[in-house]
């Protein structure tokens, strides 16, 4: 019990009704506000009470997984394995924060049913801040530990992490297209993608998803997202568009391409470092010098698959929304990208 008041300092058994309705008036407006009467709701609604017991009282945490200041859980329910997403980065009883959770269920609700994404059971409406239980399987890792721990000291390949930004720049395309008005992810991050036990890249966290009005292109809000994968010019202007998640893809395929997981180091942004880097030495030594011992490329090699990859990294990072390319346009380079390497 000590755990559980760890985790679920403020919970108390008889505001669980109340934070149902409050929270469930909130899922069902976000689903009304976002996909009109076009929607279904594929997903559980589970009891504080099946939470608490699945997660063994919140006793197994899943430290390779780091996400907004969320804490995961590990647990079983019904024979299931499961994976419980607790708390985020704002205060106990701020509401904006409450909404962007329930945002999140609400968009992922739609998109569960893609191979990569991180497939939602259910939730729980009855705690403060809403848990979301998602399916889990061993060895599930975030990709920025991927980065920096390499599974049994095994380094990404670079057809893996071609094929890990294509799969994502698809997920973000289908979110872009497939509604009745675009959907903006806007929190693009290492962090944000899940590698499964098999390597699939799995997003998740759709907190600040956010939806374009109908016929608009932009819409005005609060830049938010992380800093450095955040596009600059919504942070200047405060309008976000779909070339936002341009953006940040293009900082995600940089940080692949380097094996860097930080967008900032000594005070240069990988973009900086990537160009002046270009400027100066073969292609070779922007790209994550360790990833050659295992898979020994020669420099022809390496211009021709992963030049191509660099430079469309770079075009999504055009600090001007106009020179960036469409997700279309990304996606399907990328897959272009991809099946070149994979013939070779």
């Amino acid at each position: 019990m000590d755990k559980l008041r760890n985790v679920l300092p403020f919970y108390k058994r008889k505001d669980e009704k109340e934070h149902f309705r409050h929270n469930g008036s909130l899922l069902l407006e976000g689903l009304i506000g976002c996909f009109g009467g076009r929607y279904e709701l594929p997903i559980r609604s589970f009891s504080a009470g099946e939470v608490i017991r699945a997660t063994n009282n919140f006793s197994e945490q899943v430290n390779r997984i780091a996400h907004d200041g969320s804490k995961f859980f590990r647990g079983n329910l019904q024979d299931r394995p499961i994976l419980v997403k607790f708390g985020g980065i704002g205060r106990r009883g701020t509401p904006a924060w409450v909404e962007f959770i329930i945002r999140g269920i609400v968009v992922n609700s739609q998109m569960s049913h893609l191979k990569n994404v991180l497939h939602l059971i259910g939730c729980c409406l009855e705690f403060e801040l809403p848990a979301v239980v998602y399916d889990y399987t061993p060895g599930m890792e975030s990709l920025t530990h991927s980065l920096s721990y390499p599974r049994n000291g095994k380094l990404l390949s670079w057809k893996s992490r071609i094929k890990i930004a294509s799969d994502i720049a698809n997920v973000l395309l289908y979110l872009h297209t497939t509604f009745p008005s675009p959907i903006i992810f806007r929190d693009l991050t290492l962090a944000s993608v899940i590698l499964d036990n098999s390597g699939v890249a799995k997003l998740f966290g759709f907190e600040y998803s956010i939806s374009l009005p109908p016929g608009e292109k932009k819409v005005e809000d609060e830049p938010r997202g992380t800093y450095g994968y955040l596009d600059p010019e919504y942070m200047m202007s405060g309008f976000v568009t779909e070339k936002s998640d341009v953006f940040s893809l293009g900082i995600f395929i940089l940080l692949l391409i380097t094996g860097e997981t930080r967008v900032f180091k000594d005070g240069e942004s990988i973009v900086t470092c990537v160009k002046r880097r270009l400027e100066n030495d073969p292609l070779k030594h922007v790209l994550d010098p360790k990833s050659f011992e295992e898979e020994g490329y020669n420099e022809h090699e390496i211009e021709q698959h992963l030049l191509p990859f660099t430079n469309l990294a770079l075009r999504c990072t055009e600090e001007k929304g106009e020179d960036r390319p469409d997700m279309i346009e990304v996606a399907k380079q990328l897959r272009q990208i991809e099946k070149s390497l994979r013939n070779y």
